[in-house]
Order: C-alpha cells, then structure tokens, then sequence
C-alpha cells in the first residue's frame, strides 16, 4: 500500500472531487479524517470507508477560520498521533454572474476567502504539526489557466494567487522537508461524486473524472514523489495546450 499508515486530512471534503480521493487514499493505508462544516456527506465518507475495510473520522469546522482549522488539527494529531498530508480541496467559483465593478464586498471577501485563506489557514496550522512530524505535503487544487480566466475575477484572482502560495512555501519549508504542490485541474465531467478507486481511462481525449485527479493526488502524496515540490501540475489530458493564447 502506497500510503501505509500516513495520516491524511482532506479539507473541504464536504461535495464534489472532495469526495473522492478520500476514498482511494484510504485503500492505500492511510488513515483519513475528512473535514468540512456539514456533518451528513463527511459521515457517509467515512461510511463507505469503513465498509472497505479502510480507517477514517470526520472532524466539523468552517475551515476559513482559525478556530475551525486549529480544531481539525488537534483533533487529528489527537486521534491518530501525527499529520503526514494535508490535502486543501476548499474552493468555490460562485461568481453569480457579476463583472468585477458590480460585485460587492461579500462577494469578493467569500471567493478570497474559501480559495485562498483557507488555502493560507491550511498551510499555517499544518505545518507545525509537519514539523512535529519530521516531515510533511501539502495538495493545494488550484484550476487550469482556461478555467480560472472564465471565472469570476475574484476567483481567478484567489486561484491564480494559490499558486503563488505553493511556490513561496515549498520554498520556505524545503529544510523542514514538507513538500508543497498545486494541482489545476480543468473542466472535470462524469461521476466526480464516484469513489475513484477504479484506474482512470488512459484516453486523453476525454473529459477529466474525478479519478483523474485522485490518482495523481496519491502519486504527490506518496513517497514515490519524495524530491518533487513547488509543482504546478495541469490535471488536464493536455487540454490547455490546445487553447490559444490571446
């Protein structure tokens, strides 16, 4: 098992491709606590692992707070020992339509909140934990180039600086041995809600799956990826190479 006995939380693993790779890590030995403010879809995450023979727990927290994200963490270190991944799934591209000079300050303060603070607070609360540790990853989701420019500009704005993020830090945290990555995945179609233990289709013409991208998420958390950081990968079957530049 590629994952064996490693200590995973996935933040914002409440909906969509959080759903997933929580699944799939848990098949490869590491112990999953699933994260989010809703209790109902983190108890039938952790359900459907148990019922695969795997370990998992959830832990309740707005995770754009520092309150929240200190919370997941004890409760983590607490439960299991120690913290070896923390996988950052928050994000949201609600733009409801509006061009920048017509959205109000709620707005922006959510988009920048739930895609880049969270990703900041994640970073912030892990890495002592990491340092506790000896070692540590973080997987940020960012979005593909074509997805953040189609988005809102808050959105792209967060995304875009979420990249930044990874870079500053995996720079910053090279001597504590914590590596940091960001995944951008682009348009993702068919089941994202499915438990992606299955191998994805080796088509490249096709549509990303949420098996897509919880695979390559288990390669970077793994050991196998031991001297990669600072990485930004397109999840994207090559996609954004066909899009014209402007």
């Amino acid at each position: 098992m590629r994952l064996e006995g490693k200590v995973v939380i996935f933040a914002g693993a409440g909906g969509g491709m959080g759903t997933a790779a929580p699944l799939l890590f848990a098949k490869e030995g590491a112990n999953v606590v699933v994260a989010a403010r809703r209790a109902g879809p983190l108890e039938e995450i952790v359900a459907k692992i148990k019922a695969a023979g795997g370990e998992a727990s959830y832990a309740i927290g707005d995770l754009t707070t520092e309150e929240g994200m200190q919370h997941v963490v004890d409760y983590t270190e607490a439960t299991y020992g120690r913290l070896d991944v923390m996988f950052n799934n928050l994000g949201d591209s609600a733009g409801r339509g509006l061009q920048l000079h017509e959205t109000p300050m709620s707005d922006w303060d959510y988009l920048t909140d739930i895609n880049l603070k969270a990703a900041y607070l994640c970073t912030r609360f892990a890495v002592p934990a990491f340092k506790r540790a000896g070692r540590g990853v973080i997987i940020h989701l960012s979005a593909s180039r074509d997805i953040r420019m189609r988005g809102h500009a808050g959105y792209g704005a967060a995304k875009g600086g979420l990249i930044g993020l990874t870079q500053n830090t995996a720079l910053a945290y090279r001597k504590d041995n914590i590596r940091v990555v960001c995944l951008c995945p682009n348009s993702m179609g068919g089941d994202i809600h499915g438990d992606a233990t299955d191998m994805p289709s080796t088509e490249l013409m096709r549509r990303g799956t949420a098996q897509d991208l919880a695979w390559a998420a288990l390669f970077f958390a793994s050991d196998e990826a031991a001297w990669l950081t600072g990485l930004v990968v397109p999840i994207d079957g090559g996609n954004e190479l066909a899009v014209p530049t402007p």
